[in-house]
């Protein structure tokens, strides 16, 4: 007499032969390589929306039709705050362990963030850096002394063994009260990220992915992230966390 066992085991056989089909085992939920970030650089970093408070004069009795502004500052809009709630919702098996650090100042430019940016560094105990300063008084500078001075932040990370994620600056739109000259944005950028491949650090191209958005996502001082903008900032540095930090 054939045994029962022996029944059911050709019976499975068959069944899988016929269905072409073998069971898998479930992927795995993705990880990150490193999950402590600072968040470095100036006023968009920080979070600062511009609000309206009228138009300016132009001195001959007339309005320009220009807005003059103010700042405010929204951390919950930063782009650091929604880039956490970001990497949390995805590497949820790690959400206790990530932490995102804002070291954003308003108004400072490169010559000043360097001095601040390793004792901020040490403090943070990131593993990461999100590098993005260097509009404030790059007229003044110049875009090859801003890259330079980049250059000394991410050398001083490297040498932490921090990985480091370096940002263009953002979009103008020209003739609002804080705008910037294209062509000057444009240069930075450029050796920001030449500079970026000699030292073998990710650039996170912010100017020509949010170009096309600009009017959107650039406030009313035509400098400033709106809050959807900072949403956009935030959603192009977890593109790119993503594809360099997730474990494979």
């Amino acid at each position: 007499m054939r045994q029962p066992w022996l029944w059911v085991a050709c019976c499975c056989a068959v069944l899988t032969a016929c269905s072409g089909s073998i069971p898998t085992r479930p992927s795995p939920p993705p990880t990150l390589s490193r999950t402590r970030f600072l968040a470095f650089g100036d006023s968009i970093t920080a979070g600062e929306i511009t609000v309206p408070v009228g138009v300016i004069p132009d001195g001959r009795g007339s309005l320009l039709q220009t807005p003059n502004t103010r700042m405010v500052l929204v951390p919950a809009a930063s782009y650091p705050t929604q880039l956490l709630s970001l990497l949390q919702g995805r590497y949820s098996t790690q959400a206790s362990t990530i932490v995102v650090t804002n070291a954003g100042r308003g108004g400072e430019s490169v010559l000043e963030g360097v001095t601040r940016f390793p004792d901020e560094l040490a403090s943070s105990q990131a593993e990461v850096a999100l590098l993005m300063e260097g509009v404030n008084g790059l007229n003044l500078v110049g875009p090859d002394t801003s890259t330079e001075v980049m250059r000394d932040m991410v050398q001083v990370a490297k040498a932490r063994g921090v990985r480091v994620f370096l940002a263009a600056m953002l979009p103008t739109i020209v003739g609002r009260q804080r705008s910037r000259v294209p062509a000057e944005l444009v240069a930075y950028n450029t050796k920001l990220q030449q500079m970026s491949s000699e030292e073998g650090v990710a650039f996170v191209d912010l100017y020509n992915v949010l170009l096309p958005e600009a009017t959107t996502v650039i406030g009313v001082d035509g400098l400033h992230p709106t809050e959807v903008g900072y949403k956009r900032i935030a959603d192009v540095f977890f593109a790119a966390i993503q594809t360099n930090l997730e474990v494979k």
